[in-house]
């Protein structure tokens, strides 16, 4: 049973332990989502997915040390959305938010294509139409500032952040990486 306490926002977050880390893992594996396949639908290395979950069976209540956002990530895909804002996103027009971007911008890591810098100014910005900015983005997901200002401006945002992104924009995540699982993916 993973902690309500770990599907908090980031200033009230408490780490998982490596045993609750693996037991999302785990809940995709039994979806037909192992490891490499997590891997290659969301851009997560492998190694690291490993190392989020080691120890899990001898020593269960090791605090692990997965990043806050990849957290938020991994959450999202087992059916708990934006734990950052108590599973709400914001409130956007989806279909503005569309048709800001080619199609392949909603595509799972393998299909992806990276929005460019006039894309992202679109929804990111102090007038974006979403509300969002490079300092709101930091706070929510405990991000550096210069690195994502840098990211959006070359294009080059790592797949996962953008993920977090169109997930507070209300897009679910879950079936847009997920594509081949029937139903909900749900922690009970």
């Amino acid at each position: 049973m993973i902690r309500e306490t770990t599907f908090a926002p980031a200033q009230h977050w408490s780490k998982p332990f490596v045993a609750e880390v693996a037991e999302i893992i785990n809940l995709l594996k039994e979806h037909g989502y192992d490891a490499a396949t997590i891997a290659r639908l969301t851009g997560l290395p492998e190694k690291k997915l490993s190392e989020w979950t080691s120890r899990y069976k001898r020593e269960p209540e090791i605090i692990s040390t997965v990043p806050y956002p990849v957290w938020c990530f991994l959450a999202a895909l087992v059916n708990r959305p934006n734990i950052h804002n108590q599973g709400k996103p914001l409130e956007v027009d989806a279909r503005k938010v569309m048709r800001a971007f080619k199609p392949t911008a909603f595509k799972n890591n393998q299909q992806f294509e990276m929005p460019n810098a006039k894309e992202f100014k679109r929804i990111i910005g102090e007038n974006a139409f979403t509300g969002m900015t490079i300092e709101s983005l930091c706070e929510t997901f405990q991000w550096k500032p210069a690195q994502l200002e840098q990211s959006l401006e070359n294009g080059r945002l790592p797949f996962l952040n953008w993920c977090l992104v169109l997930m507070l924009c209300g897009f679910n995540i879950q079936k847009m990486l997920l594509n081949a699982h029937e139903g909900e993916i749900t922690l009970v």
